[in-house]
């Protein structure tokens, strides 16, 4: 009789964990659906606003006019332009090379069933930022422990509100990019190197800064005690996307490292001193830098990992003498956000002032960019 109760109560009590663990999937989802809703509701309605008052610095080429009676076209400039381009054109000419195909080819397949090409680049955008969020919650739950279904809202306004996330609902490649490397970094958390392995290829094949999250999920690997002929692989396999990509350039170009030749010749990439970072350094991009460098102090001895690769991020600067891009690479810096939940999550007053200050910031970087204004 005894072993009987003691068998029904560990059911009853496998039957309620699996019960918990579907609700608060559940809620996971379901979070990640509200906050990607809210920033493109919120965002597009302060970038029409703007857009009705403001004259676009229309730069030949870095606004979209493909589609002059699209209602959303206001929020498609810059490198939006480029990636619809290559979506509709492919990689027509050398000048291309600089953005990384996945975006495009995600846009191009999707635009078989969609009325129109940038349609086809928000709904890419959009459905990988659901996806990116989710697999950040499912991150902030095994970094903090946190157990509690709607308590990761907290963690995510640091995320969705990065004083650059408005490149995350735009048609940019940064919320693909995002979903893919938070997913390669939390089944790297759960040493599943197959997952880690194919979401980090995605990576490589969407950003240059894809290496970074190959590094990352190596180093991870490491702090999780993984077996060193997997982590190889793994690391291995996160390659492939770059690789790739290569031999592509190399096949149609004979130069598989074009993506960095046309930083040099079409983005001064080089081409000024190092006095150029002093000089050429705005208050944003101060910020960013002292953001990264925090981050990389507080995670030191909490995960090195992440202090590592948020230091990878410096590289960008120091390499191309210029900070074109770095406001809004660093938006894949991941342990900043999360730094910033982790440190304010008890501190009720200092969190409502950081998450205030970070949707002011956010706010502002959204009118700036509906007005023609890179702010990367």
């Amino acid at each position: 009789m005894a072993y009987m109760i003691a068998n029904q109560a560990v059911g009853l009590s496998r039957i309620i964990r699996r019960y918990r663990n579907m609700s608060i999937k559940r809620s996971d989802i379901l979070i990640a659906v509200i906050a990607t809703v809210s920033v493109i509701v919120i965002g597009f309605a302060a970038g029409k606003a703007n857009d009705r008052v403001t004259t676009i610095a229309r730069y030949p080429g870095f606004h979209y006019t493909v589609e002059p009676h699209n209602p959303l076209s206001y929020m498609a400039s810059w490198d939006a332009v480029d990636y619809i381009s290559i979506a509709r054109h492919g990689y027509s000419s050398f000048f291309w090379v600089n953005w990384f195909p996945l975006y495009p080819t995600a846009i191009r397949l999707l635009d078989h069933l969609s009325p129109s090409v940038l349609i086809s680049a928000l709904i890419v955008s959009w459905a990988s930022l659901v996806g990116a969020i989710y697999f950040y919650i499912k991150i902030v739950r095994r970094l903090f422990n946190v157990k509690d279904s709607w308590e990761p809202i907290r963690a995510v306004l640091f995320f969705v509100l990065f004083p650059t996330g408005v490149f995350l609902i735009a048609p940019f490649s940064e919320s693909l990019f995002a979903f893919l490397s938070l997913g390669a970094i939390y089944f790297a958390l759960q040493k599943r190197y197959l997952w880690a392995a194919i979401l980090a290829m995605g990576s490589t094949a969407t950003h240059i800064t894809g290496v970074f999250v190959v590094a990352l999920i190596g180093l991870i690997l490491l702090e999780e005690h993984g077996q060193p002929k997997k982590i190889i692989m793994t690391m291995a396999g996160g390659s492939l996307g770059l690789i790739a990509y290569m031999t592509y350039l190399y096949a149609k170009y004979h130069k598989p490292l074009g993506f960095i030749s046309t930083q040099r010749t079409y983005h001064e990439w080089t081409s000024k001193g190092w006095s150029n970072l002093i000089t050429s350094a705005s208050l944003l991009t101060i910020a960013s830098i002292i953001a990264v460098v925090v981050s990389a102090i507080y995670w030191w001895n909490k995960r090195r990992s992440f202090s590592l690769y948020s230091l990878l991020f410096l590289s960008i600067p120091i390499i191309g003498h210029q900070y074109g891009g770095f406001n809004r690479y660093i938006l894949m810096a991941f342990p900043i956000p999360l730094m910033f939940y982790g440190y304010l999550r008890n501190k009720s007053l200092l969190y409502s002032l950081g998450a205030s200050v970070a949707g002011m910031l956010w706010m502002y970087v959204v009118l700036q960019y509906a007005a023609g204004y890179i702010g990367s």
